[in-house]
């Protein structure tokens, strides 16, 4: 006898297309499993920002020590296009890690090759930063 109160929050609509996962209803994978989404596939929920594909060898991790004022700060490596996704200074003697803006306290774009600027006028010189960049071309 079929248990009439079964109400499954995750079925297949007719013709087998669709999954459909009602509220309430989750995907789990477990350990060795995967989502495949190899083929440019989008996975999304209510209120969600697709991203283009990033291969992580391509992200830039630079440092550098901040400056006392706005201007260049030199970035060996940073090329024009770059863009600043994140950045984290400590003091050089130690201390708490610090987290700046990108585009508030250093330029989000690198306008010109080996260098950041630093937009921000405060002093930011007793730090030294790590840049995350992502390729123009990512």
């Amino acid at each position: 006898m079929s248990d009439s109160t079964y109400q499954p929050k995750m079925y297949e609509k007719q013709g087998g297309d669709e999954l459909v996962v009602a509220s309430g209803g989750k995907i789990t994978v477990e350990a060795g499993g995967i989502i495949d989404a190899s083929a440019g596939t989008t996975i999304l929920g209510p209120g969600t920002v697709t991203l283009p594909r990033i291969d992580a060898t391509g992200i830039k991790c630079l440092a550098a020590a901040g400056k006392n004022g706005a201007g260049a700060v030199t970035l060996t490596g940073a090329a024009i296009g770059d863009r600043l996704v994140a950045v984290f200074g400590a003091p050089t003697g130690g201390g708490a890690l610090e987290a700046k803006l990108p585009g508030t306290d250093f330029e989000a774009v690198v306008t010109v090759a080996d260098q950041i600027k630093q937009v921000s006028a405060s002093n930011l010189s007793s730090r030294t930063y790590v840049f995350i960049l992502i390729p123009a071309a990512a």
